[in-house]
This record gives C-alpha cells, structure tokens and sequence, in this order.
C-alpha cells in the first residue's frame, strides 16, 4: 500500500500536466493547422446540365461558356458527377449534410413558398464541418431549403405551411394569410446562418416570396407591395423596384467582395456560391440582353460570365494556387430553356444524354463537375468515377482529418484520394442513387443503370451506360437477376438509412416503404 502514496500524487500531475500542456498547445494548433488547407469556393449553377458546357459539346452554336471552359482546361472533370436530385431543393440537402434528401419527410418535388426548412440543427453540414476545422464560412446566393419567417409576438409565421402547399393547386390563399402576418424587422431562422455559415447574402428562391435581398438573416428592405402579375415567378411581397435582371450581378458583385476580403484574413475560408441562373425567371441584365437571339442563351452566357468575374477576383488575391475551385450544377436543364428554340438556333443541349432537368434519365441529374486545384490537380484531365455532390462532406472531412460519426455523412464518401492523386479510382465507392422530380429511383452498379418502377408491378428498365449512354435500350427482360440484385441493393440502403459503411440509421419517422419504392 505504501506505493499508493507516491501513485496519487504523480497521476495528479501527469492528468493536470497534460492538460495544462494541451491547453498551452490549443492557439497554435488552431492557428497552424488551418494554414495547410485550401481555400474552398463550391459555384453551383441552377439548371445547368452537363452539355450546357462548350468544352464538352460542340453543338452549342452562339451559346459558348470560355470562362467554365477554363476551368475544365486548368482543372479536372469528373465525366460521370451527379447531383443526388433531378431537380433542386433535394440537391442542396444532400450537397451540405452528404445524405440523400429521400431520407427525410421530402419524398419528391421540391419546396414551395414559405416552406418549412428541411434541416435540423442536429446535422452536420458541411459548413458546420469546415468553420469547426477554423475555416471562414461564406454563402452568397439562392439558399431553397426553407426558413421560419416570424411574426410580432415571435411565433413561426409560416408555420402552417407544408410542403404539399402548392400555389397553382389552391394553397395561394393560404400563403398570402401566412405572409401577412411577418414582422419584417425580426430575423428568419433555419437559414444558412443557423448552420454553420458566418455570412448569407441572397435570396431564398428567385421565383417565390418574398422578393427581397436578405443579408445574413434579414431583409434589407420591407417587401410592402405585391409582386406584378406580368413578372415571373408566385404570387406574393416584394420590395418596391425590386428588378428580376439585378439578382445575378448581385450576387457576382458580394461574391468578389467577400472573396476580397476573406482573403485579408489568416483563416482560410470556404464560399458556397448557389447562383440563381440560368433557372427561371430568365432575366438577363443589362450588359448581357440582347448578345444573341434568345433570352436563355443571353442567360448562359452570363451565368459563365460570373464564373469568370469570381475567378478573376480568386486570382487578384494572390491565393488562387491555394483555392479549389469547384463548378457544378443542382441538375440538367429546365424545359423553360425551350429547346425547340434552342435547335432553331443551332444550341443542342442533348447531344450526349437523354431529357432534362426532373427526369430520372441522365440529363435529369448528370451534371458539370469540375474542379481546379493549381499544383495539386493535374489539368485537362478526366476521371470516369461515378461521383455525386453528396461526397463532398465526406471529402472535406478527410482533408481537415476529421472522423465521421455514423450518424454524419450516411451518403458521402470521400474523393480525396483522387483530388491528391493517390488514387485514380474508389472501387469500393457505394452504388449512386439518383431520384426525380416525381420521386422515381434509379441505382447504378458500374455501367449499368436500373430504374425502378414508381409502383409496385411497374415496368423496370435497364441500360448499359458505357453502350448506351441515351438510354435508349432497355435490357431489363435480358437480365433479371441484375434487376434483382440492384433492386435488393436500394432496398438494403433505404433499410439501413445509409449506403456508406457503418451502423444502421434512421429515415424520417423511421420508415423504410414509402410511395415511389416498388415494394
């Protein structure tokens, strides 16, 4: 027992040393650590597919993109990128937290005016992630996944709005009474700023209430007069002389600025710039109207123009070897483009896949997806790994070394090894899971690609994408037991609540059926 004596006294200063040692360490490990990491800046288009990019097709007539085809020259592209979603607000979600947007109470289509937000503060963002890692955080631009507008007591405006609460099927009598009860003065919540961004300037959707500037979480102006019937978008409150076309350069002109002066700082920082373009309203500004015959194309080539203006401020900062750039796009492009206008006037946007924005098919959800790293990504050069935003979170988390919980990420895997060039292949990377407007599936296993029925007993169709990249064989009836297997492989990730490795978890209200899955 006499050793007791000396043991207690001796833990107590090796606990409390090392503690005391770890405390001392703590502000140069922050202020180190960080140093080794780039700067981030993540510009995604709304509505931009894969061949909407000149560099990757060459029957795009006067709608060129030189400043994008840059990028793809500096950097690389990931010929099979894809958003998780067909169409918007599910993209977003699964962009940020690396989980497929299925998983939560959002089964299709997308969020409509004053929608509830579809984040919990429990989940980790990827901007949670990086500011955690000592990152600046920063967004400028369209955020689409919900706020809580309040009212004067401090109740949830909007509350009572779901998500089934469409303006075109009777709901715009409700959205107005909603809306009339907002004190403008009291900040919106669920926002970016509630998950891990120091800094939001945009809007929440351009094409719905209200229409006004939000910066950080308040309106800038009082949205008082109701928005006129001749200009696009859903009823509602905008600002008086609120101009559709100044919504863009709007965002360039932040963008550069933040870029600016988070460069000034000594923590590296992290952009996610969600533009409002070339998505409707089509509304070109000033400088760029009128370059050609079509408003849409004027829309493109401005949209390629503001990629240009963010890299020529990255640049001017003197840290554009220390940036990754990246470009991509929430999903293929919208109908409102008019392709048969488009065809008259030599555009063809799908040269290489078939349909558009909220399809199943590959123009629905194959989308740009490139990115340039000066000195630590080889330029001009392709990867055919088949890769989603969704791994986004799981990428950065490798970078700033951190582990992630099972819970964190159920979706992401990382592409980091192929950023550094370790690897020029993750063979052990789960199947995609792509998802349309209508909430129909799709899962890949390599080259093969299987879509499933919105129902039970509903025709399955299968393709082989190396042969047959337009979908336009279906193989089904010749490869029941690959129908099968795939089949059972999007049944095993809805039962698990993740297709990653790791403990199972829960979908929204724990369900692992619903409309849409063919069992």
């Amino acid at each position: 027992m006499r050793g007791v004596h000396y043991i207690k006294p001796f833990m107590i200063f090796y606990r409390y040393g090392i503690a005391l040692l770890l405390i001392l360490q703590i502000p140069t490990l922050l202020s180190a650590a960080p140093k080794d990491f780039p700067n981030i800046v993540v510009i995604l288009a709304d509505d931009m597919s894969f061949d909407s990019i000149s560099a990757y097709n060459d029957e795009l007539g006067p709608m060129q993109t030189p400043r994008i085809d840059r990028l793809v020259k500096e950097g690389m592209t990931f010929t099979d990128g894809h958003s998780a979603s067909a169409v918007c607000t599910p993209t977003r979600y699964g962009l940020l937290t690396g989980r497929y947007c299925w998983r939560t109470r959002l089964k299709s289509q997308v969020l409509w005016p004053y929608g509830q937000p579809l984040l919990h503060d429990e989940e980790l963002t990827l901007a949670e992630l990086l500011k955690q890692a000592g990152y600046n955080t920063g967004m400028v631009g369209k955020w689409h996944l919900g706020l809580h507008w309040k009212t004067k007591d401090g109740k949830i405006a909007n509350g009572n709005i779901q998500d089934q609460d469409r303006p075109w099927q009777g709901a715009t009598e409700k959205i107005k009474a909603a809306e009339a009860t907002i004190d403008w003065s009291k900040p919106c919540t669920g926002g970016p700023r509630d998950h891990g961004f120091d800094y939001w300037f945009g809007v929440g959707v351009p094409n719905f209430p209200p229409y006004i500037w939000i910066d950080q979480n308040k309106v800038m102006a009082t949205p008082g007069v109701p928005k006129p019937k001749e200009m696009f978008g859903s009823d509602g409150l905008m600002k008086e002389g609120w101009k559709l076309e100044e919504i863009l350069p709007g965002l360039r002109d932040a963008a550069c600025e933040w870029i600016t002066e988070s460069a000034k700082k000594e923590e590296p920082y992290f952009l996610y710039m969600p533009l409002t373009s070339p998505h409707t309203p089509i509304s070109p500004s000033k400088e760029f109207a009128g370059k050609t015959a079509l408003p849409y194309i004027d829309f493109v080539i401005e949209t390629d123009d503001v990629v240009g203006r963010v890299l020529d401020a990255i640049g001017k900062t003197g840290e554009a070897d220390n940036t990754l750039v990246i470009f991509s796009a929430d999903n293929g492009t919208a109908a409102a483009a008019n392709f048969k206008q488009l065809v008259e006037n030599g555009v063809n946007v799908h040269n290489h896949h078939r349909a558009h924005k909220a399809s199943i098919y590959e123009g629905g959800h194959r989308v740009p997806f490139i990115l340039r790293w000066p000195k630590h990504i080889k330029p001009d050069t392709r990867n055919e790994q088949t890769v989603c935003l969704n791994d986004f979170l799981a990428t950065f988390a490798e970078m700033v070394g951190r582990k992630l919980k099972d819970s964190e990420g159920v979706d992401s895997t990382s592409l980091w090894p192929i950023i550094t060039g370790k690897a020029r292949d993750l063979p052990d990377k789960p199947s995609l899971v792509s998802h349309s407007y209508s909430g129909q599936y799709a899962v890949r296993d390599g080259a093969w690609k299987l879509v499933l029925p919105l129902k039970k007993g509903g025709k399955f169709e299968l393709y082989n994408l190396e042969h047959d990249l337009k979908e336009t064989e279906n193989l089904a009836s010749q490869h029941p037991e690959r129908v099968a297997k795939m089949t059972a492989t999007l049944k095993t990730f809805v039962e698990n609540g993740r297709s990653t490795p790791g403990e199972p978890q829960q979908n929204h209200d724990g369900k692992t059926s619903w409309v849409g899955l063919p069992w």
